[in-house]
C-alpha cells in the first residue's frame, strides 16, 4: 500500500486572492468596483425594506389607521423599494461587460506570459501544464476570472445583511441562534470537503476529457483518415473512447455520491434550526405575549437569517474554489524565468565574436546529454556550417549560441565574456534566423517583413529586401502586392505562397533585420537537393560581411562555408573545411560519399524514365 501522499498547501488563501482581483480590477477599472459597492447598499436597503413592510402593514391593521394611509405606506415602501431594485439592477447590468473584461485581462496577462517567457520553459513539461490549467480559467464567462466577482459582491452583501439581521434578533434565545449557526457550519464544513475531494481529484476527469479530446480531433482530422484504415486504428481508437468514459464517469459518480448526502444533510439541518427557531418564536406569542407585528418581523428575521448565514457559507465555499483556481493561475504567472531580463546592455562592437566553452546540455526532463564537452569558437564575418544526423544535436547547438538556452555545464561568450551578464533580450538582437518551420502571421507581407504593426513599418527597406531575398517579382503579381493578407484560417482573402516563396519571404524577414549574425536551421530541408544548393549559395551572397552558421544534414549544400563542424555522438567529431575534412576520410567524408551516391542514383533513375 503507497503512502498517503501530504496535500500540498494553496500558495494563496482566500483573503490574499481576494484582495489580488480586487485591487486589479480597482486599478483597471475603478467604476467597476464603484458599481459593485452601489449594488452592495442597495442590495441590503432593500432588504431591509422588504423586512420592514409587512410588520408595518400588520402594525397599521392593529392600530386601526384609514384604508387611506394604509395604501400611502404601502406605496411609499413599494416605491422605495423599487428604486433600490432599480438601482440594483442597473449597476449589475452595467458590471456585467466589465466583468468580461477583467478575465479578458487576464488571458492577455497569461499571453504576454507565454510570448515573453524564457524559451527553454516551453520545454518543460510543467509549464505545458500550468498554461493549460491557466488558460481553463479565461475561456468562459463561468471562469473565476469573471465569475468571481458576482461571488465577492454576494459575499458582502451576505455577510452585512447577516449582522444587521443579528443586531434584529438579540431577542431571541441565544440557544436558538447558536442551533442555527452551528448547523449551518457543519453544512459548511462538509460541502467545502466536498469541494476540496473535487480540487484534488480533478486531474483524472481532465485526464479523460483530454483524452475524449483527442479522440474526436483525430476522428475529425483529415491527416488521421489514411492511417486509421490502413493500419486499422479505429477499434483501437473505439477502446481508448470507452476507457476515457468510464475514466469520466466514475469521478462525476463519486462526486456526485459525495454531493447527495451533503445535500440531504443540508434538508435535516434547516428542518431542524427552522423548526426550533418557529417553535421558539410561537411560544413567546402564546405565553409572554409577544405583539404580533414583532412576532411577524422576527418570524421573517429568522427566515433572513438562516438565508444571510447559507448565503455566507455557501459563497465562501464558492470563493474558496475560485481561489484555488487563482492560485494555479497566479502560480503560472508568477513561473519563474532563469535567464537575465535586467543584466548590463551589450556594448556596440564592430564585430562580435561567439564562443562556447566545455559546454555540455540536458533537457529537461531527461538524463542523457544531448551534447557534450564543446568547445567552438566562432569568429566574426565567419560562415560555419553545422552537419550531421538526425538528432545529433545541431539545432540544440544553434540555440544555445543565440541564447535561447543555458547550458548545463561550461559557458556560452560573447566577445570573451559570459552572456549571462548581459539583458537577454538585447542578446537576441544580435541575430537573425531563418526556421525549418516558418511562422507566418495573419497580417500583411510588409508586417510579416518587418515583424512590425503597419504605421511602423519602413515600406522601402520591405522593398529592397524583397529584391534580395528574389521575392519582389512575385509579391508584385499580387492584387495588393506587399499589403496583401497571408493565414487563409484567419483572412478569407489571404494569398498563398508555395514552400519555395515562403522561404524567401522568411529570408527578406532576417534580411530586414540586419543583425550581425544569421542563422539558417535547415530552412531548405523541404526542397530538393539541386534546390537547396542554389538557395544556399544565394544565402551565401547576400550574408556578404556578417557571421552566418548553416545547419543541413545536406552535405553537399553547404561546401561554400569557411568551416564545417561535424556533430556526432554528443561531440564535436570533426571540424574543417570541405576539402580537409574529405581528406581526413573520417565520418564526414564517409556520410557525404553516401548521399552522393544517394542523388547519383536518383538522377540515373531519373534519365531512365524520361
Amino acid at each position: 500500500m503507497k503512502p498517503k501522499e501530504k496535500k500540498q498547501k494553496p500558495t494563496y488563501n482566500v483573503w490574499q486572492n481576494t484582495v489580488y482581483v480586487m485591487k486589479n480590477a480597482w486599478q483597471t477599472d475603478k467604476p467597476m468596483v464603484i458599481r459593485m459597492m452601489v449594488v452592495i447598499i442597495a442590495s441590503v436597503a432593500a432588504s431591509l425594506v422588504q423586512l420592514y413592510l409587512p410588520k408595518t402593514v400588520v402594525q397599521l391593521v392593529t392600530d386601526q389607521v384609514t384604508i387611506t394611509e394604509l395604501a400611502i405606506y404601502i406605496a411609499v415602501f413599494s416605491v422605495v423599494l423599487g428604486l433600490f431594485e432599480a438601482l440594483k439592477i442597473r449597476h449589475e447590468m452595467l458590471q456585467q461587460l466589465p466583468r468580461v473584461g477583467q478575465r479578458l485581462s487576464y488571458c492577455e496577462r497569461i499571453n504576454n506570459k507565454i510570448l515573453q517567457t524564457d524559451f527553454v520553459n516551453l520545454g518543460k513539461s510543467d509549464f505545458e501544464q500550468a498554461t493549460q490549467k491557466a488558460q481553463l480559467l479565461v475561456n468562459n464567462n463561468d471562469s473565476p476570472t469573471e465569475a468571481i466577482f458576482a461571488c465577492i459582491q454576494t459575499f458582502i452583501i451576505s455577510i452585512i445583511g447577516f449582522l444587521v439581521y443579528l443586531l434584529l434578533l438579540t431577542s431571541i434565545n441565544p440557544t436558538i441562534l447558536a442551533l442555527v449557526v452551528c448547523c449551518t457550519v457543519i453544512s459548511f464544513f462538509l460541502r467545502r470537503k466536498v469541494n476540496q475531494w473535487i480540487h484534488d481529484n480533478d486531474e483524472i476527469g481532465t485526464k479523460g476529457w483530454n483524452r475524449l479530446g483527442f479522440i474526436y480531433d483525430a476522428g475529425n482530422d483529415a491527416s488521421y483518415a489514411k492511417d486509421i484504415r490502413l493500419f486499422a486504428l479505429g477499434d483501437w481508437l473505439q477502446d481508448i473512447y470507452h476507457s476515457s468514459r468510464k475514466i469520466i464517469d466514475d469521478f462525476q459518480k463519486q462526486g456526485c455520491t459525495k454531493q447527495f448526502w451533503v445535500d440531504f444533510f443540508d434538508a435535516l439541518a434547516a428542518f431542524l434550526r427552522e423548526g426550533a427557531a418557529y417553535a421558539y418564536l410561537i411560544w413567546l406569542v402564546l405565553d409572554r405575549g409577544l405583539p404580533v407585528d414583532q412576532f411577524v418581523l422576527l418570524f421573517a428575521a429568522i427566515a433572513g437569517f438562516s438565508n444571510w448565514i447559507l448565503s455566507i457559507l455557501e459563497q465562501y465555499n464558492t470563493l474558496h474554489k475560485y481561489s484555488l483556481d487563482l492560485c494555479r493561475l497566479r502560480e503560472f504567472l508568477d513561473y519563474p524565468d532563469i535567464f537575465n531580463h535586467d543584466g548590463t546592455k551589450i556594448e556596440k562592437a564592430d564585430s562580435y565574436t561567439l564562443e562556447l566553452r566545455d559546454v555540455s546540455f540536458c533537457y529537461d526532463g531527461t538524463t542523457k546529454n544531448v551534447l557534450e564537452h564543446i568547445n567552438l569558437t566562432i569568429h566574426a564575418g565567419e560562415k560555419l556550417a553545422v552537419v550531421g544526423l538526425n538528432g545529433a544535436g545541431k539545432t540544440t547547438l544553434i540555440q544555445l549560441l543565440c541564447g535561447l538556452y543555458d547550458p548545463t555545464e561550461g559557458e556560452v561568450l560573447l566577445n570573451g565574456k559570459n552572456i549571462k551578464q548581459y539583458d537577454r533580450g538585447e542578446y537576441y538582437k544580435l541575430f537573425t534566423a531563418v526556421f525549418q518551420d516558418f511562422s507566418i502571421l495573419p497580417i500583411s507581407i510588409a508586417e510579416n517583413i518587418a515583424s512590425a504593426e503597419k504605421e511602423q513599418v519602413d515600406y522601402k527597406r520591405v522593398e529592397e529586401c524583397m529584391e534580395l531575398a528574389d521575392i519582389a517579382d512575385k509579391i508584385h503579381s499580387l492584387p495588393e502586392k506587399e499589403n496583401s493578407l497571408m493565414v487563409k484560417e484567419v483572412n478569407l482573402d489571404a494569398v498563398s505562397l508555395s514552400g519555395g516563396e515562403t522561404q524567401r519571404l522568411m529570408l527578406a524577414r532576417a534580411l530586414y533585420k540586419n543583425a550581425p549574425i544569421l542563422l539558417l536551421d535547415e530552412p531548405t530541408a523541404a526542397l530538393d537537393p539541386i534546390a537547396e544548393n542554389k538557395m544556399y549559395e544565394h544565402y551565401n551572397n547576400l550574408s556578404k560581411g556578417r557571421t552566418s552558421i548553416y545547419i543541413s544534414h545536406r552535405l553537399a549544400s553547404t561546401r561554400f562555408c569557411d568551416r564545417i563542424v561535424m556533430i556526432a555522438d554528443q561531440k564535436i567529431a570533426e571540424m574543417g573545411t570541405h576539402a580537409e575534412l574529405m581528406a581526413l576520410g573520417g565520418k564526414y567524408a564517409e556520410l557525404f560519399e553516401i548521399q552522393s551516391q544517394y542523388y547519383k542514383e536518383n538522377v540515373e533513375e531519373g534519365a531512365e524514365n524520361e
